[in-house]
């Protein structure tokens, strides 16, 4: 008696695949069911390898250090305030050429190239002791290593950032807070600079101012003894061309100063020379003065407003020259970090086991262009 064995239900819904293959390879032989076959046929060595790369991918990342990084938020200088005014003048000034600055539009981005500037680097380098750190030979390669680990942002609306990284995150952070502490220190001593260097300025300016009033007021007095008048300055006109010219003439004063720093045809030069050109509009307006001893009080009145419009500057002057308070407004100090920011192993294992399984697909491939290797 003849035994018919019945084909198993896998069997029969797979016609011509071997047993134990998955159901979705069986059918008409195509090139996604050959590769999927021919893999299959290999999972065994291809399954090793994939978690052979995994395993030293994970060992890998765990050998690796930790680096944590700390950051530190400076806003962009208010406009009017004294941060302000400095920038808007370091942006003229030929000190940033010393510096190995180069152009830039705004003060943030002013901070952000000091920042970045070799001395606060070199500053960073000398009181961290990082050429011993990073094990490096001499300041400039410690100088390029530092680069990899620092980095200075500019959001559009002018907020500044600073990130650090190191394998100490107490330290990373102090790092971050010295940049920031040295970029605060430099905008002080550059304004105390350039107080300084108007102080002196504005001193020579006082000294003639003194002498012009002397000699104006010496002039309408003899005048008055001469003909036994007393000439007034309290006619509207006099008191209105007094002021506008005095006025004037402090304007005269600043582009004075302004030119021995700016670029001819800058934006603060040309604001200044348009008012200049406004007042002498005004000017051009009022009635002339036709009397004599009118011309000598106008004369004496302006050299009085000019020399009082020098001393309060030349006193604020002397304030800002010893004014040692913050010049920046930091919005997030920079706190040690508590979660590492690299390596991110899960990243690490994930990107291994992908180039993984490319390299075993790579090899189901090549093994069925040639069979008889594969």
């Amino acid at each position: 008696m003849t035994t018919t064995l019945e084909p198993t239900p896998l069997q029969r819904h797979r016609p011509g695949a071997p047993a134990g293959q998955p159901r979705f390879l069986a059918g008409p032989p195509t090139p996604i069911r050959q590769f999927g076959r021919a893999a299959w046929e290999r999972r065994i060595p291809i399954g090793a390898f994939l978690l052979a790369v995994v395993v030293v991918a994970a060992g890998v990342s765990l050998l690796l250090p930790n680096w944590f990084r700390a950051r530190s938020t400076i806003l962009p200088p208010t406009e009017g305030g004294n941060g302000f005014e400095l920038m808007n003048a370091l942006i003229e000034n030929k000190t940033l050429s010393h510096l190995g600055l180069f152009s830039a539009s705004t003060p943030s981005d002013i901070y952000a190239e000091i920042l970045k500037s070799r001395t606060l680097r070199e500053s960073l380098v000398t009181d961290f002791d990082l050429q011993r750190l990073y094990h490096t030979k001499g300041m400039e390669s410690t100088l390029k290593e530092l680069e990899q680990h620092l980095k200075v942002t500019l959001t559009p609306i002018g907020v500044v950032t600073v990130s650090v990284e190191d394998r100490d995150p107490k330290r990373a952070a102090a790092m971050a807070n010295h940049l920031v502490a040295g970029l605060d220190r430099f905008n002080r001593e550059s304004v105390n600079t350039q107080a300084k260097r108007t102080r002196e300025f504005l001193q020579k300016r006082l000294v003639e101012a003194r002498l012009n009033m002397s000699s104006a007021e010496s002039t309408l007095t003899a005048y008055e003894q001469r003909n036994k008048v007393v000439a007034s300055t309290e006619a509207a006109a006099v008191g209105a061309m007094a002021d506008i010219i005095s006025q004037k003439m402090s304007l005269e004063v600043r582009h004075s100063y302004m030119s021995s720093y700016a670029r001819p045809g800058s934006a603060p030069l040309r604001q200044v020379e348009a008012e200049i050109g406004a007042m002498d509009q005004q000017l051009a307006k009022l009635p002339s003065l036709k009397q004599e001893g009118s011309r000598l009080a106008l004369d004496a009145e302006i050299q009085r407003r000019v020399f009082t419009l020098l001393t309060a500057q030349y006193e604020d002057m002397r304030i800002q020259e010893t004014r040692d308070t913050p010049t920046l407004t930091i919005l997030d100090v920079a706190r040690v970090p508590e979660l590492r920011a690299r390596p991110r192993r899960s990243l690490i294992v994930a990107i291994s086991g992908l180039v993984g399984v490319m390299l075993a697909s790579a090899w189901v491939a090549m093994s069925l262009r040639n069979p008889i290797r594969g």
